[in-house]
């Protein structure tokens, strides 16, 4: 019996001067990192494409399996195909400027996160910017974050 708590004790000797594998919330710490920058860089890319009008990498930033639409009490499951006619189509304009404001990224995984926020847009008359609150969930696919679902919903009218 001696013997044996001798080699456990010597086992466990060798195994403490083995390196200890990585702590596991380091590693989910520097992952969260990763996809907030990879939102970040998503946003400010898209905040540009909507400036520019560009039509068809807007339709591209969205989920190829379809998004789910929601504002203004609305909830809507939109095909990708339809998505991209939408932003094809006359019935959408660009706006004359556009700015996220306030946006916050909550990592939901590896591969997913939430962007919460708020965007003015400028309409083309040259009205002042409308203000609207903004809810995202970019998830993975085909090695980039898209657009899975999506929350815009102007601001209440001024009471006097």
């Amino acid at each position: 019996m001696t013997i044996a708590i001798a080699w456990l004790l010597m086992a466990a000797q060798a195994g403490s001067a083995l390196p200890s594998p990585p702590d596991a919330s380091a590693a989910r710490t520097m992952a969260e990192a990763s996809i907030v920058a990879e939102a970040q860089t998503f946003m400010a890319a898209y905040a540009e494409e909507l400036r520019r009008g560009d039509r068809a990498a807007i339709a591209s930033r969205y989920d190829r399996g379809g998004a789910w639409l929601l504002g203004h009490g609305e909830k809507s499951f939109s095909t990708w195909a339809a998505l991209a006619a939408r932003y094809a189509g006359p019935e959408w304009q660009p706006p004359a400027s556009f700015v996220w404001r306030d946006l916050t990224y909550l990592p939901a995984g590896p591969e997913a996160v939430i962007v919460i926020g708020r965007f003015e847009w400028g309409p083309a008359n040259g009205r002042p910017p409308l203000n609207f609150s903004y809810t995202a969930m970019l998830v993975r696919q085909d090695g980039q974050l898209r657009i899975r679902l999506e929350d815009e919903s102007g601001a209440r009218p001024a009471t006097n």
